[in-house]
């Protein structure tokens, strides 16, 4: 009967149907093992092919691990451990050419860090200069203060002091009288 119930014959497939959906199913199965497209001679599920053929065919293409040292070459990645022995000499001077840029490079950070310190202490002695200063002018302003303040109470007592002297001086003359 073309309407029987049956279960995909791929492994790790939960899907049932009709047996007339069997070559739909068996068509669009991700559980369905497909041979690598790049021909390493692996089996792969349907649904992990593409994860295959971009991380773990040993037919992929793969950049040198030191590719970011200036490395070029690309090869399948089952030979890059033989690409990185047969150009083992290459590579090397690609680690000694980044070494002396970092040397050269550490080099300008040394100097101008320096000079950076050098100018962090200048600017911390004018900070000192300024808060002597600023302390300077604080004490200023206090005893300009209490001068003002003196200078207001000897006015005062000035006045007084005419006051006085003049009631004296007319006490002195009402006694001569």
């Amino acid at each position: 009967c073309a309407f029987r119930l049956v279960s995909c014959p791929n492994t790790n497939c939960p899907e049932t149907f009709s047996f007339k959906y069997s070559q739909q199913h068996d068509e669009e199965c991700g559980f369905k093992l497909l041979p690598c497209p790049s021909n390493c001679g692996m089996s792969i599920p349907r649904n992990e092919v593409h994860i295959h053929v971009r991380d773990k065919c040993v037919l992929r293409a793969a950049e040198c691990p030191l590719a970011c040292l200036g490395c070029t070459t690309v090869v399948q990645a089952q030979d890059v451990a033989r690409h990185l022995n047969e150009h083992s000499d290459q590579h090397f001077l690609f680690v000694a050419n980044r070494m002396m840029e970092y040397q050269t490079m550490i080099k300008k950070l040394n100097a101008k860090m320096q000079l950076l310190e050098e100018k962090n202490a200048k600017l911390e002695l004018e900070i000192q200069g300024r808060t002597a200063q600023v302390s300077t002018k604080k004490d200023t302003d206090v005893h300009s203060n209490e001068v003002k303040k003196l200078t207001k109470r000897i006015g005062t007592l000035e006045g007084t002091c005419k006051t006085e002297f003049k009631k004296v001086e007319q006490d002195r003359r009402s006694h001569k009288k």
